[in-house]
């Protein structure tokens, strides 16, 4: 029985089916176990997926995922209510004012002067000068300078003498 079983994975190693597993069904294997797999609301968990889900076509075939069944399925999480809070006033144990407190004076006092006006405007506009106006130049001569003595106009000074080299 053993031999039958180890030339049965020899025969299967060599006559290249892993060139196409990529797009035969996957046994999933969570990283932990007590962490699911979830895939279409599904735990996949220790579950087989068939569908094309590699770089062969991907979203071609729709996935479907067969659920082991030793795995518990998925269990959406209880709906949180929320309460008010309750009010805290730690000073004074009771509600404090809302609000500005405002007096109304009576009809016959003056009324208050009228307060500062606190208005301001900006603006921005370009000065109406002049373009930039540069001096009147000089007219300008051009002029080729022609040789026709030695190649460096003859005139060069003769070189200063080198001092003498110490040791």
């Amino acid at each position: 029985m053993r031999g039958l079983l180890v030339a049965l994975c020899v025969t299967s190693f060599c006559t290249g089916d892993l060139a196409r597993a990529d797009h035969q069904p996957a046994f999933v294997v969570p990283g932990r176990s007590n962490v699911p797999v979830p895939i279409n609301g599904m735990n996949a968990a220790w579950g087989i997926v068939n569908g094309d889900i590699g770089l062969y076509r991907p979203g071609a075939v729709p996935v479907t995922v067969l659920p082991s069944p030793y795995v518990p399925p998925l269990q959406p999480d209880p709906p949180v209510h929320y309460r008010p809070a309750r009010p805290y006033y730690p000073t004074m144990g009771r509600q404090p004012y809302v609000g500005r407190l405002e007096v109304e004076p009576s009809p016959n006092q003056p009324p208050p002067k009228p307060a500062k006006s606190f208005s301001r405007s900006w603006s921005a506009e370009s000065p109406d000068v002049p373009p930039t106006q540069y001096p009147p130049s000089p007219p300008m001569m051009v002029s080729p300078e022609v040789n026709f003595g030695e190649p460096w106009g003859g005139n060069v000074p003769p070189r200063p003498p080198r001092p003498p080299h110490r040791r």
